[in-house]
Parts: structure tokens; sequence; C-alpha cells
């Protein structure tokens, strides 16, 4: 095993940029780290659009987990992130007081799902231990009088996280109506599960959980933060 590698730049009087990685034609400029031969990261400019990249592997443009343009904005793309929404009402779901996963019975739609760790039936499974940014929206109709409590939660593999516990049925709108809103951020460990459910109790009566195809009124999303 190598040890104590180091490049000097020796001259007198020190130049202002010590190293300077140039192909002298046209292509990448790089520096690729590899462990026993093997390609583990490749970082340098990328020619096609002179962005700076970090990529897995040896080839930048690629997977990239890192990219700043050459005007400055930075993206990271394969961030776990995710957005999904229900493009129509799931009608008839119980308001006798268990909690209803969004999702369970008509599938979400995926607005984008960045490192494709969501699934359409309403569950996040995180790829790494971290701290997670989660927000669901929610709009119900067919809320009775009798509905005397109501609530939006996520159910993640660590814990609950409750929103909104009310009256149901007094704050509901003259239609029937109403709106459950959540945001937290979680502890998540690799593989725990994290998912957006309603919960209305008091009547045995249901509801229907109202959903669009094109604009989401009840969607459910999150990234990692750190």
């Amino acid at each position: 095993m190598a040890t104590k590698n180091s490049i000097n730049n020796i001259s007198s009087p020190i130049a202002s940029t010590a190293v300077t990685v140039d192909p002298g034609a046209a292509g990448d400029s790089y520096i690729q780290l590899n462990i026993n031969t093997g390609a583990e990261f490749r970082f340098g400019v990328d020619d096609t659009d002179d962005s700076f990249r970090i990529a897995q592997g040896s080839a930048l443009g690629t997977t990239d987990t890192f990219v700043m343009s050459d005007a400055g904005e930075r993206t990271m793309p394969l961030q776990p992130a995710f957005l999904a929404y229900l493009p129509s009402d799931d009608n008839n779901r119980t308001g006798a007081g268990g909690a209803y996963i969004i999702g369970t019975n008509v599938a979400l739609t995926e607005v984008y799902d960045q490192n494709s760790d969501f699934n359409t039936n309403g569950t996040f499974t995180a790829p790494q231990i971290g701290r997670y940014l989660l927000y669901g929206s929610v709009k119900v109709d067919g809320i009775t009088a009798a509905m005397v409590s109501g609530a939006s939660l996520f159910i993640t593999s660590n814990r609950h996280y409750w929103a909104g516990w009310r009256d149901a049925g007094a704050m509901r709108t003259p239609a029937d109506a109403g709106s459950w809103f959540i945001e937290t951020i979680a502890d998540m460990d690799a593989a725990d599960t994290a998912t957006f459910n309603i919960l209305l109790g008091g009547d045995a009566d249901t509801v229907d959980i109202l959903g669009q195809a094109t604009d989401p009124i009840t969607y459910f999303c999150g990234y990692l933060i750190v």
C-alpha cells in the first residue's frame, strides 16, 4: 500500500497554481481515484458543458453524484428525492378509526423519484441512514358529523408522527370536506420505510380521498437532507 504520496511544485517562487490538469486537447479534465486498480470515483470538468462533476466509476456524465455548472448551480443527481400524488379519487375508505395508507388501493403517480426509493403503493424506503424531510397533504370528502376525530400521520420504522388531530365533523366544510397537512424531519436508518396516512374516527361510514389527474391535491413527497 502506497503511503505518504505527494505532489510538489518546487519552482521558485511557487506558482499560484501548484498542479494543473489539462488534457491539452478537447476532452474531459479529471482526476480518477482507484482502489486496487478498480475505478471508484472520477472528478473533474466535463468538456460537454464545462461543468464540474464527481462521478462514480471511470467516466464523467454517467453516474454523477455531484454536478456544478460553469455558472455555479449545484445538483446531486443521486440524492434521494420523490413526489407522488393520487391521480383519481380513492372512494369508500373507512372512517372507523383505522390509519389508512395513501396509495393502498389507488396507486400514486410519481412526478419524480430520484434514486428510485419510492413505491407507488405509498411506501418510501430510505437507502441509507440520515435525516429525511417528509411532507404530506390529503383532501377528504364525505366527512360526517359523527367523525369526532381526524389526523394525518407518517408511520416510519422508528416512530409515528402525528399532525392535525381535531374533531373532523366539527371542522368540515359545508360540502363535508376537509384537508390535513403534515411535515417532519424524520430520523431513518437504511431500509427503514415511511408511509403517509389519514385517520378518521367515531363513525363506521366511509369517506372519499380526493385525487386529480393533473394537479396534485393529495400527495406525498420528501428528500434526504443530511
